[in-house]
């Protein structure tokens, strides 16, 4: 209570100097310049008035073309007859919105409403210098139409697609906004924070945004049914995805007495982790890979991205039967869940395989996506057996790729399991 008491004053006071901090007039220009240009996207359930979401998208092209994230308009696009878009200007100019076209990988949308004179923003498709001052608008928790002021800090590292690393506040409802140069030019598009840090923010570069209008130049008269196409970006994601993975080494990483798989090329992030108390009869060493490249399909769902991890487990007191029940309830514990709007039921095989240096309990399971025709989640669990005082466990998940080469890549990371005794 003590620590939670702290937190909060700590906040109340970031948040008192942060309204003190006045806008630096640069800012407070560019956006008396823009902010006729820059609508609040609401998410409309049917006929009712109230939004179950909101976002944020501008103007970039003639006829009220607007831009903005995918994930503010997917239960549009993938609910057509459930929820409806409406925008709203900074002056009170409402109207309806249709969907022109998208790109899930890059959560990118472009929008069209009639949004009578009100102006496109300049695009700039070159990029800023890392360092540079950078704005960003949109309009954060139902706050009105807002600017904050922040740094370009350059490409981020850690994300499979293409993200700008922008030091600025971004908060809910912001999605979809401009993120624009200090001339007032849109350079990237708001999409989301890290939340295991402060001030770290990512941004859509512009030049995805730029193919994206050609695209939506050719779309049809009328409300479309996107869910199709949808699919069909899922499934280059995926492919794309497994072909970088299979078309690279996986490494191989020794942790003690196992030789295990590791990082596969430069998209895949590692870390390490260990579980270790003086007063426990058990240690746990961890090693988990990731490719950070999870695509937001609705609220429900969030796919494309390959991960796995290895626990270690050690102990010289539980003795044969307490370390066996040990095993037992981590392994279980791994339970498979299922969303019956998105997922058919896992299928799952289970066997005892041989492995080098050791057997082990494998567990495979398969489960469809019911909208998107060719895609699967693939999971693998494993468990070494045979031993009173150590044991391995290792999970490995895919989701949202094609069955077989997940079936391939499985194989391989098989190969690569060794317990040097």
């Amino acid at each position: 209570m003590i620590v939670a008491a702290l937190l909060a004053s700590a906040l109340a006071s970031l948040h008192a100097i942060a309204q003190d901090k006045p806008v630096s007039a640069q800012a407070a220009a560019i956006f008396e310049q823009s902010r006729d240009s820059i609508a609040q996207i609401r998410v409309l359930l049917g006929g009712s008035d109230s939004h179950i979401a909101t976002g944020t998208g501008f103007i970039v092209g003639a006829g009220g073309v607007m831009l903005t994230n995918y994930h503010v308009v997917a239960e549009k696009a993938l609910e057509p007859g459930t929820y409806r878009l409406e925008f709203v200007l900074p002056g009170g100019r409402r109207g309806a919105l249709r969907i022109l076209a998208l790109d899930v990988a890059h959560d990118l949308a472009v929008v069209q409403g009639d949004v009578g004179d009100a102006k496109p923003l300049p695009l700039r498709e070159r990029m800023l210098s890392k360092g540079d001052r950078a704005l960003s608008l949109g309009y954060p928790l139902d706050q009105g139409l807002t600017v904050t002021e922040g740094t370009y800090n350059g490409r981020s590292e850690e994300q499979y697609y293409d993200h700008l690393h922008f030091t600025g506040a971004l908060n809910a409802g912001m999605s979809g906004g401009p993120a624009m140069d200090i001339g007032g030019r849109v350079f990237g598009v708001n999409v989301s924070s890290h939340h295991s840090g402060q001030l770290v923010n990512f941004l859509v570069p512009i030049k995805y945004a730029t193919t994206l209008l050609k695209r939506a130049s050719a779309a049809p008269a009328g409300d479309m049914d996107f869910r199709n196409e949808i699919g069909a970006q899922l499934r280059a994601h995926g492919d794309a995805l497994m072909e970088a993975l299979l078309g690279t080494s996986l490494s191989v990483e020794k942790l003690g007495e196992f030789s295990l798989p590791a990082k596969a090329g430069d998209i895949m992030r590692c870390g390490a982790s260990t579980d270790r108390e003086l007063d426990r009869w058990y240690a746990v060493d961890t090693y988990r890979c990731r490719v950070n490249s999870t695509i937001y399909i609705d609220s429900r769902l969030h796919t494309g991205t390959v991960s796995f991890r290895h626990h270690i487990f050690r102990s010289e007191r539980l003795g044969a039967l307490r370390f066996a029940h040990l095993q037992e309830s981590r392994f279980s514990g791994s339970a498979f869940g299922r969303d019956r709007k998105h997922h058919t039921r896992y299928r799952c095989r289970d066997r005892i395989v041989s492995m080098k240096g050791t057997r082990a309990k494998a567990v495979m399971c398969v489960r469809a996506y019911r909208q998107f025709s060719g895609l699967y989640d693939v999971t693998l669990r494993l468990a070494t057996v045979g031993d009173s005082g150590r044991a391995l466990h290792s999970h490995l998940d895919l989701q949202g790729v094609a069955f077989d080469t997940a079936m391939t890549f499985a194989r391989r990371y098989l190969e690569r399991i060794e317990w040097n005794r």
